[in-house]
């Protein structure tokens, strides 16, 4: 009867802690936790170029990605997608483009709630492929508040559902870095100096490989330096580098993913002269 009955509680405490994710952000909504709804953002860290609006004419762009960090992310569709939705014209040909945009994901993973990535993003370096000493202003849109308000725990199975419950209602925040080159083409070819990346790998958080990428985990080894070099195009390269972030108690990456995804496909257009 003893052994019935343990199994009886160990089976009960296993239910309740699959349920604490639930019941805390059942809870969060109660006592209006911001944490309790997902939640996402943009950090601009190095903002898009204010360009002139393009005529009718203009408004061909030539999209390319690369994903250089450890996660599976094709986002290629998505941001011709979000273009084409927005009156553009996407090219398969890039000499044929009045603007290329190419992006690239640097990193994907966990970092610490309320930072948005920011900290991470700003200590990456130059970006490869952009002209340097433009636009290389750290100017944020923060849409993240701060603060954290309290949700209740403690009911269940005792002190043990109360501990679950504690960890489920603590929120986690994910966030995708990506480095944008906006090429605008010229009407005469211009000289530039452009920062080229001779490493093989991204960089990490302090942009010289070798350390630790965020505070919440996820490292990145290599030994990428940057220099710089002068080139002579039709294309102006303006760089652009962009944290979107989503945070909600107890979050997994694949809950993050969708919200992050949408939150990209918004601000695809925004990168764009409009």
């Amino acid at each position: 009867m003893t052994n019935l009955r343990n199994l009886f509680i160990v089976a009960l405490v296993a239910v309740a802690f699959a349920g604490c994710t639930t019941v805390s952000r059942q809870l969060g909504e109660l006592t209006d936790n911001k944490y309790a709804e997902a939640r996402s953002g943009t950090v601009w860290v190095v903002p898009p170029p204010q360009l002139e609006p393009p005529s009718g004419s203009d408004r061909k762009v030539y999209i390319s990605y690369r994903n250089i960090s450890d996660a599976e992310l094709p986002l290629l569709d998505l941001l011709r997608d979000s273009a084409r939705d927005q009156g553009w014209e996407v090219v398969s040909n890039p000499d044929a483009a009045k603007y290329r945009l190419r992006a690239s994901t640097r990193f994907f993973g966990e970092v610490e709630p309320e930072s948005g990535g920011a900290s991470a993003a700003r200590n990456m370096g130059a970006i490869a492929g952009a002209a340097v000493g433009v636009g290389t202003g750290f100017a944020v849109a923060d849409m993240t508040n701060s603060g954290v308000a309290g949700v209740a725990t403690g009911i269940g199975v005792g002190g043990l559902v109360a501990v679950g419950l504690n960890n489920a209602s603590r929120p986690r925040e994910w966030a995708l870095i990506m480095d944008v080159v906006l090429e605008e083409r010229q009407a005469k070819p211009v000289e530039f100096e452009m920062a080229t990346d001779s490493g093989s790998r991204t960089l990490d958080g302090s942009g010289a490989g070798n350390s630790r990428m965020v505070s919440a985990g996820g490292t990145s080894q290599g030994n990428s330096t940057f220099a710089t070099a002068k080139r002579t195009s039709n294309y102006f390269p303006h760089g652009i580098r962009l944290s979107v972030w989503a945070n909600q108690m107890n979050m997994k990456e694949e809950e993050a993913l969708p919200e992050i995804e949408k939150r990209t496909k918004r601000v695809v257009t925004q990168m764009l002269p409009m």
